[in-house]
């Protein structure tokens, strides 16, 4: 009887036991995770950020800056600015109100969404490969305007009293059907009390773009001040057109150029001889920028004057130059300059001076 008692107590409880851990593996299948799925995400429409998801699926939050040469500009809440290729945008969303430029030319402000591979402007669908810009808030003139300055300085005293300094500062205003650019560059040297070096280039040109990649150029102009080549001052004026060869998000190249009109007022001169000179003259102009990796841009510039003799001959001024990005502001800039003028004119003394001028330029730039 009792071993009867003992196997009905041991089957019940195996049963229980066994009811028990089948219970609690349900209870674990149960309450497994369901795997997250990026491409499901709902952003709120409230929200006081903008929005952006990249292909790779990476959602961040932040603040849309603006978009031109297939190039976005995000302030992340967390990371700082971003630069993200057009290509690389999976989903954008705005929380306040855009200015799209678009490749017709026109422009249209309103609230964006892009998303799966839609877009819309106040909720009405446009094709997305019409963007041509984006930029954030109202059409503002504030909104269109960028502007960077590279600084290099060195000061010595004591034996030798010196002052040396180089600056390269340019602006630009871009617009969906327009685009103003003025450059300057100047050097200075100065050692105990001897001027050895004062030259200062300044070029400013406006482009009207009659479709994406042809523009017309209604006026371009070039200031040049150099003692040391004997030109008091050398001015420039000119219209033409251009045509961008390439116009990627990491890689773009413009041609430009037309006739102009320049004069040379020479700083000394030998007795008899002539003092200023004008003459026609043709412009051509070469810029290239390359994207090399996230933090290393390269842009190249090449103009050429062609000139009569007596104004100095064909002169070019040549640019190659690196920028190192060293924080989202700061910069540094590694610039190699060729300056060449194949007439120069005698000064006073009969001195002819020589016919290239090179430069290497250390800066630190500053993106305002």
């Amino acid at each position: 009887m009792q071993l009867q008692q003992f196997r009905w107590v041991h089957h019940t409880a195996s049963a229980v036991l066994l009811a028990a851990t089948s219970g609690f593996s349900m209870a674990v299948i149960a309450t497994e995770p369901t795997p997250f799925d990026p491409t499901q995400v709902v952003l709120p429409a409230d929200s006081q950020y903008d929005w952006l998801q990249l292909t790779s699926l990476e959602l961040l939050k932040g603040e849309i800056k603006n978009l031109y040469d297939d190039k976005l500009e995000f302030e992340s809440d967390n990371l700082d600015t971003l630069y993200i290729d057009w290509e690389d945008v999976k989903l954008l969303q705005s929380q306040g109100l855009v200015s799209i430029g678009f490749t017709d030319l026109s422009t249209k402000t309103g609230k964006l969404l892009v998303k799966d591979g839609k877009s819309y402007l106040d909720g009405v669908e446009f094709d997305r490969n019409d963007i041509m810009t984006i930029i954030a808030g109202g059409q503002q003139e504030s909104n269109y305007w960028s502007s960077k300055i590279s600084l290099s300085a060195n000061f010595r005293s004591g034996n030798t009293e010196q002052v040396d300094y180089s600056a390269i500062a340019n602006a630009k205003r871009r617009t969906t059907e327009s685009r103003y650019l003025i450059d300057y560059l100047g050097n200075y040297s100065n050692v105990d009390d001897n001027n050895t070096i004062d030259n200062h280039r300044i070029n400013t040109n406006f482009d009207w773009y009659i479709s994406k990649q042809f523009y017309l150029r209604p006026v371009f102009a070039e200031i040049y001040l150099d003692k040391f080549k004997n030109i008091d001052y050398k001015a420039t004026l000119g219209f033409g057109l251009g045509y961008d060869i390439i116009d990627t998000s990491k890689v773009t190249w413009s041609v430009s150029g037309g006739p102009a009109y320049t004069y040379t007022k020479y700083d000394k001169v030998s007795d008899g001889a002539v003092e200023s000179e004008g003459s026609a003259a043709v412009v051509i102009e070469s810029v290239y920028e390359w994207e090399i990796t996230d933090d290393i841009d390269f842009d190249a510039l090449y103009r050429v004057n062609y000139g009569s003799e007596d104004s100095g001959g064909y002169s070019h001024h040549a640019v190659a130059a690196f920028a190192i990005e060293l924080t989202d502001m700061f910069d540094l800039d590694l610039s190699f300059v060729w300056d060449r003028i194949s007439n120069p004119q005698d000064d006073a003394e009969g001195i002819t001076p020589e016919k290239d001028d090179f430069q290497f330029i250390v800066g630190f730039g500053i993106d305002l």
